[in-house]
């Protein structure tokens, strides 16, 4: 009984954390996308905030798939149903699918600083349509680096849970998802980080203040970057020691489920609004619209009261 009242209670603030997230996501892709069409931006600007939409977009995905799978669980224990269904089996596939992605967002993120930086000469990697192109591409890569788990049959149904995902006692499924789903996209990043930090500590001195001022901003955008992706990886950590302590005892816990989904639904949450913060563009566009906001809500209050003392 003590585990049911607590894992519910983990249900439900993966549940709140995940839906705010979804929420802020769905609000931030409407103004990227209404700004994207109604104002002239720079090519600089445009692919920056694609590419924060990209991130937004695949974050909205990776939690409607953990969202979905907490209110199964939420009816499960509730009603006590049986959900089990070969869309059941899917929706499990899509979550290390979507997380990948999702990573691999952030991967393209830095890439396009990794070009602005290192590769400055080549054309084609500045072009906007480049960037948009990457999108579609990353979620195929996803999901054909991920598909031996369908092959291998090893997203099966979790009876407690009332959802399908890999088995934690899945050796072989857990470790490729970790690999392939994770460290991969891990990887990639800090590979790119390197390869800039590198490149500019083998500048010379006497480069020009501008193009000095330009490598350190996108440096500090990488830097950014990092700090976004670490908080995954932060909260992640509960789910992963999990995941080493049934390798090793061979032995689930009863709430290691809702305890490993507790961290990445929070961490969604966090960083639909920290990635506003942490990306000028994006904050810039943000305040601006609510300044532009707040200034027709001042002129419209000021008309009445100056009719009033016209007459």
């Amino acid at each position: 009984m003590e585990y049911g009242i607590v894992g519910f209670v983990l249900n439900l603030i993966s549940l709140i954390h995940g839906s705010f997230a979804i929420m802020i996501s769905v609000i931030i892709i409407g103004i990227i996308i209404y700004h994207q069409y109604h104002n002239r931006l720079r090519r600089e600007e445009k692919i920056t905030l694609i590419l924060s939409a990209n991130i937004y977009f695949y974050m909205n995905i990776y939690v409607a798939v953990l969202v979905s799978g907490n209110i199964y669980t939420l009816l499960g224990d509730i009603y006590e149903k049986n959900f089990d269904s070969s869309w059941c089996a899917f929706r499990g596939y899509l979550v290390p699918v979507s997380c990948c992605a999702l990573l691999l967002a952030f991967a393209i993120q830095a890439f396009f600083r990794l070009c602005r930086i290192v590769y400055a000469n080549g054309r084609w990697v500045q072009f906007f349509w480049f960037y948009v192109i990457a999108i579609p591409v990353q979620l195929v890569g996803a999901l054909i680096v991920l598909c031996p788990l369908l092959i291998w049959h090893d997203v099966i149904y979790l009876p407690n849970e009332y959802y399908c995902f890999t088995a934690f006692t899945k050796t072989r499924g857990i470790i490729w998802t970790l690999l392939m789903g994770y460290a991969l996209p891990l990887l990639l990043l800090s590979l790119i980080y390197l390869r800039i930090t590198i490149f500019i500590r083998q500048q010379p001195h006497n480069q020009t203040l501008m193009v000095k001022q330009r490598q350190q901003r996108d440096l500090a955008a990488i830097q950014r970057i990092f700090i976004n992706v670490g908080l995954l990886v932060v909260l992640g950590i509960p789910g992963v020691t999990l995941i080493i302590m049934c390798f090793i005892t061979g032995i689930e816990h009863p709430l290691s489920y809702r305890i490993t989904w507790v961290g990445p639904e929070i961490a969604m949450a966090i960083l639909s609004i920290q990635m506003v913060f942490m990306t000028p563009q994006l904050k810039n566009l943000i305040i601006r619209r609510r300044r532009r906001q707040n200034h027709v809500t001042t002129l419209n209050g000021s008309v009445p009261m100056r009719a009033i003392a016209t007459n």
